[in-house]
């Protein structure tokens, strides 16, 4: 686009009428405003078909980024990258470059465009450019929780678990910090998912993932590893007592009732919990050892938590 219009504008070939027809023809979303005035002089068709707004819906370039960027960064950014050259009265064509921001649409839908700027100084004009990227962007996010997140409850999956452990155990291991695993397994879900169906024990698991967020703190994560189980990792210990109020809160929150659809669905929890670097100093070890500990409560059919060892006093 700015090689074509300086080509253009060397050889003179380049009006106002001509200018309208080529932008309107385009495939991209685009508008052109005056210099340094800011007055809205123009919508092209694809403008309007994507975004929803007419021509004369925002007399200024002003009023559109106060009326359709919702994110105040992209309002002030917005402003400083076009006053930056507006300002500047230079010669010739001068380019903006892509950013990225968010659009408010007539119809109050959001979508997400490369923006970019082409002034034409000698003409005083400004054009700006939005290559709509929403389906892009959509297509993304989809990949990464499909990557990142349990699709049935929307927590973390063992990957992010994995991660996660690794980022703390190399800050671990220059502090004297801990970390904890928990794995938990509820109690009495089949059950539930026999007498309910399956369409209620998947909302019980939702209500469950809900439940776990609210019993940990900012930076703990809690992970489902498969059907009923799900796992928690508390990093950042100064001490292995933090995790027994944890443990109880866990089983006191998950042993309240559910009501799914007019049935009232109760479930316990057992919980295993493994400590590092006592217990190991690979997550796939701590792991293994906090479901040792799990299934040694699981067969005491009492619930509750325990250690796989009892944390050697310091």
């Amino acid at each position: 686009m700015k090689e074509f219009l300086e080509r253009a504008a060397k050889a003179g070939a380049l009006s106002f009428r001509d200018l309208h027809i080529i932008l309107d023809a385009l495939p991209i979303p685009l508008s052109w405003a005056t210099l340094p005035e800011g007055e809205i002089r123009f919508l092209n068709r694809a403008f309007t078909k994507t975004f929803g707004y007419p021509e004369g819906a925002f007399p200024t370039v002003d009023d559109w980024i106060d009326g359709a960027y919702p994110r105040e960064h992209h309002r002030k950014e917005t402003r400083r990258l076009w006053n930056d050259l507006w300002l500047a009265r230079a010669e010739g064509i001068s380019e903006i470059d892509a950013c990225e921001i968010e659009i408010l649409c007539a119809d109050k839908t959001i979508r997400t465009a490369q923006h970019r700027g082409i002034l034409l100084h000698d003409l005083g004009i400004g054009i700006a450019m939005f290559d709509d990227i929403s389906s892009r962007r959509d297509a993304e996010d989809a990949l990464r929780r499909i990557a990142f997140e349990d699709p049935l409850t929307g927590l973390a999956n063992r990957r992010v678990l994995q991660d996660l452990w690794t980022q703390h155990a190399v800050q671990g291991s220059m502090t004297d910090n801990m970390m904890a695993v928990l794995l938990i397994d509820l109690d009495g879900f089949k059950a539930i998912n026999d007498r309910l169906g399956h369409d209620a024990g998947d909302e019980l698991l939702r209500t469950v993932a809900s439940r776990l967020k609210e019993c940990v703190r900012e930076g703990d994560l809690v992970c489902r590893i498969g059907g009923d189980e799900f796992a928690v990792l508390l990093p950042g210990l100064r001490s292995p007592c933090t995790v027994e109020p944890v443990c109880q809160r866990i089983g006191a929150v998950l042993r309240q009732p559910v009501m799914i659809d007019g049935n009232i669905a109760t479930v316990g929890a057992s919980v295993g919990a493994s400590l590092y670097p006592q217990d190991g100093d690979e997550l796939q070890l701590l792991v293994k050892r906090a479901d040792e500990a799990l299934y040694r409560r699981k067969s005491q059919r009492m619930g509750g938590w325990e250690w796989f060892q009892a944390p050697i006093a310091a």
